[in-house]
């Protein structure tokens, strides 16, 4: 009984350190930030289904990961764990002209976040298969001044895009987030938005809620949103200039909808027109 006892706790004990423990520093490929006092992750090794990333090397903080990385060939599943204090994390899988190697799954993202960029490219032999995907919610990211994504699986399928994603000092004002070709149903656009923009081929969106504050639609804004049916346009919305004619095209709206968004500026295609 006494040995039944202390092997469990043995088992419990290396399954509690397995799960707490992050990726020796040999796992990764790093360097000095150019402020000389933080690390900036580059890079992943030893071809491994888990990385979990410390939040200092040699007690020097890790504040930002910077990766190109398609996986391992040998290596069907990878889960990356960021650590607390990390301040801008960009993993992209754009650049090759090889298709990714792996499926990536990114845990939560942490609460410093302040930029944030996920980009990959579609699954061509099966689209609705994703090559990144993101756990946990993003409303709980309220550092976060730019968030761009392309081609990414949210385990969270209703989004709010906040204000701070956008720099108004630009003329066109330039957004500062992007989530084409997600998974996403809805979105709500915060009060204090004035670009719409960065939801074109996302299959599954249905909903939308426009800001009172809109002034433009951007190039494509929902384009191919063959689901979109639902976008609740507030009253009292004047849009400045619709640089993108085409923000509608490929959508499921209602004429009553299609009135609504000719009232506040809106000259483009609705539809497959």
């Amino acid at each position: 009984m006494k040995k039944r006892f202390v092997l469990s706790f043995v088992t419990f004990l290396i399954i509690t350190m397995c799960c707490f423990a992050v990726n020796p520093e040999k796992d990764f490929n790093y360097k000095l930030a150019d402020d000389g006092e933080s690390i900036i992750i580059t890079g992943f090794k030893n071809n491994l289904n888990l990385y979990d990333i410390p939040s200092e090397i040699e007690e020097i903080p890790v504040t930002a990961v910077d990766i190109e990385f398609l996986g391992f060939p040998d290596i069907p599943e990878i889960l990356i764990k960021l650590p607390d204090g990390l301040k801008q994390f960009t993993l992209v899988q754009t650049y090759s002209r090889n298709a990714p190697l792996s499926h990536i799954t990114v845990d939560v993202l942490p609460a410093t976040l302040e930029k944030c960029k996920i980009r990959t490219q579609k699954n061509k032999k099966n689209p609705e298969v994703f090559y990144i995907s993101l756990k946990g919610s993003i409303k709980k990211l309220t550092q976060v001044l730019e968030f761009q994504t392309d081609c990414v699986d949210f385990e969270e399928k209703s989004i709010t895009v906040r204000k701070e994603w956008q720099n108004v000092k630009y003329r066109p004002i330039k957004a500062m987030y992007s989530f084409d070709s997600s998974n996403i149903e809805e979105v709500i656009f915060e009060e204090g938005l004035q670009i719409v923009t960065g939801f074109s081929n996302c299959l599954k969106l249905k909903r939308v809620t426009l800001p009172s504050t809109i002034k433009v639609f951007g190039t494509d804004a929902f384009k191919f949103c063959s689901m979109l049916s639902e976008v609740t346009v507030p009253e009292s919305v004047e849009a400045e200039k619709s640089y993108g004619s085409q923000a509608f095209y490929g959508t499921s709206l209602p004429l009553k909808t299609q009135v609504k968004l000719r009232k506040i500026g809106y000259p483009g295609s609705f539809g497959d027109e």
